[in-house]
């Protein structure tokens, strides 16, 4: 798709699935992230993809319980699920220079047969693979774990350490590769060392990129914000830097209350920009972050109650949901990836005059959105950008 044509798909979506996913994507930066913890990038579409997956197959107060987290009542799932199949088809026709490949799939435990409806369901509005192997040998670790580094390029190659087990239902993963460059790329003959200040005040070296020109700009008495577009503007990076009086804290607090968008205040400012390159690993069990969400059902082997996804006389229940990404960013652009694994179990304006200047040398945050469908892929902060763990 050219630009004006994904323009015109993506003006026929429902924006309130990417508003939603947005917002879950917020709501577990705030659980999962703490000052002094390192950095964390989370991709809020992954996490949202493999939960609707889920959905589909659940009932009752775990099908409430979802549906609350998701944005979508029970009664709704059909809207939910024609809404993402119509943001798929748009989000896998990136366009001219961006890589996006988003994928599903749905591992079924062998002798074990899915509900057809749910299957149908899951190949129809998320185009998931369907497959089935012996959930309790450790060759499904192998190949749920080869599924993903297909998927991500390489970058995520262990979802799994070991088999979901004998009582394994189904594992539901989403994939998610992205690679964007820059409009304007950042010269490499620019980049230099400079101190960046972690939280614990200790400076560390950083090999800060600098560019100069005109830029979608906004700052007020509390951070500096600045969109770095990939491709011909049709996805961004947004980068927000707390002011040396303010903090990430408070940052991420204003974020959660909905008073930082992307979309408002910024206009095209001159000025000088300087980003250190980094790259960053993540991963977690969200179990506790989604639990504190109100997704509590799910989890319980005894209450647990997807139904629809299997026919079984024994509750079915997440095992555990494992949520991995990795990012790195540098003078040409940045590569990303990202995958959500849940485990299932049967048991119990014009250009201001001033030029600006905006030095990323203090833990920041960043988000990297699709302009046009307004869905952000991927949500962090970077509290050290050498360090490339958590």
């Amino acid at each position: 798709m050219s630009y004006s044509e994904r323009q015109a798909a993506a003006a026929k979506l429902d924006f309130g699935l990417a508003e939603k996913s947005n917002r879950l994507g917020v709501q577990l930066l705030g659980e999962l992230w703490e000052p002094g913890g390192g950095n964390l990038t989370v991709s809020p579409y992954s996490v949202a993809a493999a939960l609707s997956l889920a959905y589909n197959g659940a009932a009752g107060g775990t099908a409430e319980e979802l549906g609350e987290v998701l944005g979508y009542a029970p009664g709704e799932r059909s809207a939910l699920n024609s809404s993402q199949q119509a943001l798929l088809q748009v989000l896998n026709h990136a366009g001219p220079g961006i890589e996006l490949k988003i994928a599903n799939s749905v591992w079924g435990m062998e002798g074990l047969p899915l509900r057809k409806e749910y299957l149908q369901v899951s190949e129809a509005s998320y185009n998931a693979e369907i497959q089935t192997t012996d959930l309790a040998a450790a060759k499904s670790v192998t190949v749920i774990n080869d599924w993903v580094a297909d998927h991500t390029e390489h970058k995520i190659k262990e979802m799994l350490t070991e088999p979901p087990g004998p009582q394994a239902v189904a594992v539901l993963v989403n994939a998610l590769y992205f690679k964007g460059g820059w409009t304007d790329v950042f010269p490499e003959a620019a980049t230099a060392p400079a101190s960046f200040y972690p939280p614990d005040g200790a400076a560390v070296q950083a090999m800060m990129m600098q560019r100069s020109g005109l830029f979608q700009y906004t700052a007020n008495e509390k951070w500096q914000a600045v969109k770095l577009s990939y491709g011909e503007g049709q996805m961004e990076m947004v980068v927000i830097l707390p002011d040396e009086k303010s903090s990430l804290q408070e940052l991420a607090a204003q974020l959660a209350s909905g008073g930082l968008s992307p979309d408002e205040g910024f206009a095209g400012t001159r000025g000088t920009l300087r980003l250190p390159r980094f790259t960053a690993s993540y991963g977690t069990e969200l179990k506790p972050a989604l639990q504190q969400l109100g997704v509590k059902l799910a989890f319980d082997q005894d209450r647990g109650d997807f139904s629809q996804l299997a026919d079984l006389d024994s509750p079915i229940y997440f095992s555990k949901v494992i949520h991995k990404t990795y990012i790195d960013v540098n003078e040409r652009g940045t590569e990303a990836a990202a995958s959500t694994v849940i485990e299932m179990r049967a048991g119990s304006a014009p250009p201001a005059e001033a030029p600006f200047e905006m030095t990323v040398n203090r833990p920041f945050l960043f988000m990297i959105r699709d302009v046009q469908t307004r869905l952000v892929l991927f949500l962090g902060v970077i509290e050290n950008p050498v360090s490339t763990g958590s």
